[in-house]
């Protein structure tokens, strides 16, 4: 356990914890690994699941006030909401509507946005459905 614990802290938290990233998104095994890396973030970052499958977990773990801030931005507002999130919502009700949506979908690409993805590359990701972009990889 300690290896996955250590590689999702490197490769996915590092980020976030060095306030690059408002949040990062990862596969778990279990429900126990996700115990033991909130215990160790906390209190600097937060663990949510946002889904659950037959082989694991997603979680999102995030900073609060950065997370918060990137989702004030008025064209991630207006887009959201575009998308049935709730207007003027806390970040508890937007991020319980991200985790309905991953029920009702395959996988919802506006957790982009949740990401800190430019919002213009989230739209335009989900305008054109994944096709002809211009670069991929890490970001």
């Amino acid at each position: 356990m300690s290896r996955e614990i250590t590689n999702v802290i490197v490769n996915h938290c590092s980020p976030v914890l060095l306030g690059c990233k408002p949040a990062a998104l990862f596969p778990l095994r279990s429900d126990s690994v996700f115990d033991v890396l909130s215990s160790l973030l906390r209190p600097r970052l937060n663990l949510k699941v946002v889904r659950r499958t037959g082989s694991g977990l997603l979680a999102l773990a995030f900073e609060q006030k950065r997370l918060e801030k990137t989702l004030r931005d008025r064209e991630v507002l207006s887009f959201l909401a575009g998308m049935g999130y709730p207007k003027g919502a806390s970040l508890v009700c937007l991020l319980d509507h991200l985790r309905g949506q991953f029920l009702r979908n395959e996988f919802p690409h506006e957790i982009g946005l949740f990401l800190g993805y430019p919002s213009e590359d989230v739209i335009g990701f989900m305008r054109h459905k994944g096709l002809n972009y211009k670069l991929s990889g890490y970001w």
